[in-house]
């Protein structure tokens, strides 16, 4: 239900690469109908590149699909008109205790939306108890972050800020001084491995800029003493709709990012190709923000960031990145052959460090090693070999590596015998 569905448990253990989001809109109030759906656009984008909301924590500080202004009942749009004139029967069924007019072209609120804040509770308390967890006793998991000290965690911001500030309701204020100490918090309790901040505010680029902890990335829509500006205006809304920045972020997610297969059910926005295209970098995600004809100026932080954005897929921060796309963009090759277990592996491996006899390097048996096609060595391969490069060397680190080599291969008879 579009307007009425509460978060789902979040899973503690490692998956989809293990990313996780945190997505935030501090405004409420029907004027601020934009920030909503920044926040939502986010949200689905996220969900359509394959991250499940069990790794999503939505923070809606207002929900203006259950405005009694809404003309679309239940439903947030991008788009100017919103869905085409021959929908408006399924407009006039869409209500916020039922109906969400799943499928509806740009509908934000298409399909099961899990918001784990809404209203009071999305509070600057709330963002600084979810990004440290430091939370109270009985807090369900569907609110806490579990992330951990390889997570990938975007936090995306949105709402009206200043220098230094986000503003929350308009009544309380984030300090870019608080946000610097929960981040730091959250890298000395090893809860993020690489952080995105990514903030679409006036004079965004503040909020950073207290921060010190490393491997944290910025992106924001404004520059010191700069204002963001929305995109268009919905004339039957009577509302702007979206912001710059974030619109042109969810274009660029939707058309020319491959859909992941493990998206959640109701995503919406197009597909950009099939789920075996290549994945753009951060990079190219950063040339197109800036190559728009926007308002302000996207400004991006790397000083803390140790990686090229060129080899950082968009996936990294934004979807359900495999562990093998990690800084490079491209899947990796599945792994091949029928090697017997890494125990082979491994006791090659360590025959291969040991000093061959004959003058042979060691780094030149280890090529030699991987140049061959991986298979089970014959169990008295091993021990001839252990026992060979220990007779051909008389020093004390020969032995001992020849020795080591010949427990390995003892092991490794021990534990095929119990495999039979």
């Amino acid at each position: 239900m579009a307007c009425t569905a509460a978060g789902s448990s979040k899973s503690n253990t490692a998956s989809n690469g293990d990313t996780w989001a945190v997505i935030l809109s501090s405004s409420r109030y029907w004027l601020n109908y934009r920030h909503s759906a920044n926040a939502l656009a986010v949200y689905q984008a996220v969900r359509r590149l394959g991250l499940p909301d069990s790794r999503i924590l939505l923070m809606l500080a207002d929900q203006p699909g259950c405005s009694s202004r809404n003309v679309h009942p239940g439903q947030l749009y991008l788009s100017p008109g919103g869905r085409s004139a021959g929908n408006s029967g399924a407009a006039a069924n869409a209500t916020c205790t039922g109906d969400d007019a799943s499928g509806l072209p740009g509908n934000l609120l298409a399909g099961d939306v899990e918001v784990d804040y809404r209203g009071r509770e999305t509070s600057v308390d709330a963002l600084l108890r979810v990004l440290t967890g430091h939370h109270p006793a009985g807090t369900p998991a569907s609110k806490r972050l579990a992330s951990g000290p390889t997570s990938r965690v975007l936090l995306y911001l949105t709402g009206h800020g200043g220098d230094e500030f986000l503003k929350f309701h308009d009544q309380e204020e984030l300090l870019a001084a608080d946000l610097a100490s929960a981040v730091r918090q959250m890298a000395a309790a090893g809860r993020y491995g690489e952080l995105l901040l990514l903030a679409d505010t006036c004079q965004a680029s503040t909020l950073w800029s207290r921060i010190t902890s490393p491997n944290v990335l910025g992106i924001a829509s404004s520059k010191l003493g700069q204002s963001s500006y929305a995109h268009h205006i919905d004339t039957t809304i009577g509302q702007h709709v979206v912001d710059e920045v974030t619109f042109y972020l969810y274009q660029f997610l939707t058309t020319r990012v491959p859909a992941r297969p493990a998206a959640s059910p109701g995503s919406t926005g197009a597909a950009g190709g099939s789920a075996g295209g290549r994945v753009p970098s951060m990079q190219q995600l950063v040339d197109f923000l800036s190559s728009q004809r926007l308002s302000s100026e996207v400004q991006v932080r790397t000083d803390l960031y140790p990686h090229n954005l060129a080899d950082v897929p968009v996936t990294h921060f934004f979807g359900a990145a495999g562990p093998a796309e990690r800084h490079t963009g491209v899947a990796a090759p599945v792994p091949g052959g029928n090697s017997g277990g890494g125990l082979e592996e491994a006791v090659g491996a360590l025959l291969a460090a040991a000093p061959q006899p004959g003058g042979v390097s060691s780094d030149a048996a280890a090529h030699a090693v991987s140049s061959r096609p991986k298979q089970a060595p014959p169990l008295f391969a091993l021990l001839e070999t252990a026992g060979g490069s220990g007779s051909d060397s008389g020093s004390r680190g020969t032995q001992a590596a020849a020795l080591v080599a010949a427990w390995a291969a003892i092991a490794l008879l021990a534990h095929r015998m119990l495999l039979v």
